[in-house]
């Protein structure tokens, strides 16, 4: 009987779930260990919660390792046995001494070189790519630095960073069936990046998601719109305070308010949420505001 291939799994967030179910349920492979961090606390009753992974690895009853600090993580590689890591949105730096012990393989969102960092398909949308995508990388200290083992690209326009999120997900999923049974059976080149070609993004901050009418283009509102779908959200200073823009569009749609915005564009907003209040139709907010955007 041919043996197994272990794979030590890293993850946190819900985007890396469906790649362990499709790991953990390929029979060539067996997942040895998933890399969590310890639980948190969560929500206005502070209630102590696993992250997605580390519940979806609780459901298929997979190992599972608590990893509170880079020592902790130094700690699991060097007494666990595995032929590969896989990384997908954990969310600590591996240190050159764990690198050193193995292979780790992370998944980026986006067309690497472009966009290392914490938030690739935000960065992809602000900056009007149409396409974007995902890559395999091989790890290496420097941040998204490593050699591309295998890239696929996808159209993205007018697609939300959420959207976009789920996309990849699923797709790296259904890649890694593939990407494996390549990588084992040594059929992947890897290609180094080409650094000129690099780009880079942070983590953006709740104020990120203003846009002002006047110095916005309707282009430039809308590029917002989607990457910060679902956060920060977008919102415009009012005298009422900061009104976020929940439901918005490029041509003109029953019920919006048209807004002019910068070189004469214009944006039409379906649906608004003004401070301490639900969201709610546009129309409905105009009644009691009609001044509200001084339109």
């Amino acid at each position: 009987m041919k043996e197994k291939k272990k794979i030590a799994f890293f993850g946190t967030p819900d985007i890396a779930v469906p790649s362990l179910k499709k790991i953990s349920a390929l029979d060539d492979y067996e997942v040895v260990a998933v890399g969590v961090f310890p639980d948190r606390k969560i929500g206005r009753k502070q209630v102590l919660t696993p992250c997605p992974v580390k519940a979806c690895a609780q459901n298929l009853h997979l190992p599972i390792v608590e990893l509170a600090n880079k020592k902790s993580l130094e700690n699991m590689v060097a007494t666990t046995e595995f032929d590969l890591g896989i990384v997908i949105a954990f969310g600590m730096i591996f240190t050159p001494q764990v690198l050193a012990q193995n292979t780790f393989v992370n998944v980026h969102f986006s067309l690497l070189p472009k966009w290392r960092g914490a938030s690739p398909v935000q960065a992809a949308i602000l900056n009007g790519q149409s396409q974007s995508g995902i890559t395999w990388q091989k790890m290496v200290p420097a941040l998204d630095a490593g050699d591309i083992l295998w890239q696929k690209k996808y159209d993205i326009q007018n697609q939300s960073t959420a959207e976009l999120w789920q996309l990849f997900a699923d797709e790296t999923a259904s890649h890694f069936p593939t990407f494996l049974n390549d990588y084992f059976a040594s059929q992947i080149t890897p290609q180094p990046q080409n650094e000129e070609d690099a780009t880079f993004c942070g983590k953006f901050q709740k104020s990120d998601g203003e846009v002002c009418f006047a110095t916005n283009t309707a282009t430039e509102i809308w590029q917002k719109y989607l990457a910060f779908n679902p956060w920060p959200g977008i919102f415009v200073a009012t005298p009422l305070g900061n009104v976020k823009l929940k439901e918005i569009h490029l041509q003109p749609t029953p019920n919006t308010l048209e807004v002019v915005c910068k070189n004469h564009s214009k944006i039409f907003i379906a649906t608004a949420q003004i401070p301490g209040k639900k969201a709610q139709p546009i129309k409905d907010i105009l009644n009691g505001n009609p001044t509200i955007f001084n339109t």
